[in-house]
């Protein structure tokens, strides 16, 4: 297979890619990380944890470029802004960016201490698009706030005891957690004048 072959292949099938990833990193944090530091390993987790929730987004039950185009954008399901190529180089740019970030933290616990706050303003995103989209459990939901934000407070306990974070309430991780999702609305206005650029030249 050429690389320009797997690449398409990966491009059609990344979500699937992301929960086998997702398993093995899983296995591999608990066996070597979790035994000698508790914090390193939730923080190292956020990467295969948004992997998992991309099952619930894009597999099973999955359609949330479906989800967005419809219930948000109020267009074609199939053909309007968010496509199946935005939607791969948005999840592909947050797999990098929490990688590098939970590999910095490896050195430098403080790099990491913003991704738990990215979690909870991120489950909030899901719950205010259920409420524009009058689609309460959209694809995404169910793992947001079962799975990440438990996590995300856990994760904020623990950089608490260990000195990182003084107030958990306000701090400046929350700032950059806050500025993650901004990155996100940042995303979608590129998609939107994107999808009017191409409606014009069509």
């Amino acid at each position: 297979m050429t690389l320009k072959r797997y690449f398409t292949w990966f491009k059609e099938n990344w979500s699937m890619v992301g929960v086998m990833v997702a398993i093995f990193l899983t296995v591999y944090l608990v066996v070597l990380i979790l035994p000698n530091n508790t914090l390193l390993f939730a923080l190292l987790m956020y990467t295969p944890l948004y992997m998992l929730h991309e099952i619930d987004e894009y597999i099973s039950p999955g359609r949330f470029a479906q989800f967005m185009n419809k219930d948000i954008y109020k267009m074609d399901p199939e053909t309007g802004l968010v496509d199946s190529n935005a939607i791969f180089w948005i999840n592909i740019a947050v797999w990098v960016i929490f990688s590098v970030y939970g590999l910095w933290a490896v050195t430098d616990i403080t790099q990491g201490a913003w991704m738990p706050y990215f979690f909870i303003f991120q489950a909030f995103i899901h719950l205010m698009l259920g409420i524009v989209g009058k689609r309460f459990l959209n694809p995404g939901m169910a793992s947001a706030w079962l799975v990440h934000v438990p996590w995300a407070i856990w994760t904020i306990w623990l950089l608490g005891q260990a000195g990182v974070i003084t107030n958990p309430y306000w701090n400046e991780y929350l700032l950059d957690g806050l500025w993650g999702v901004v990155f996100m609305v940042f995303a979608g206005i590129i998609l939107y004048v994107r999808y009017r650029l191409k409606q014009k030249s069509s």
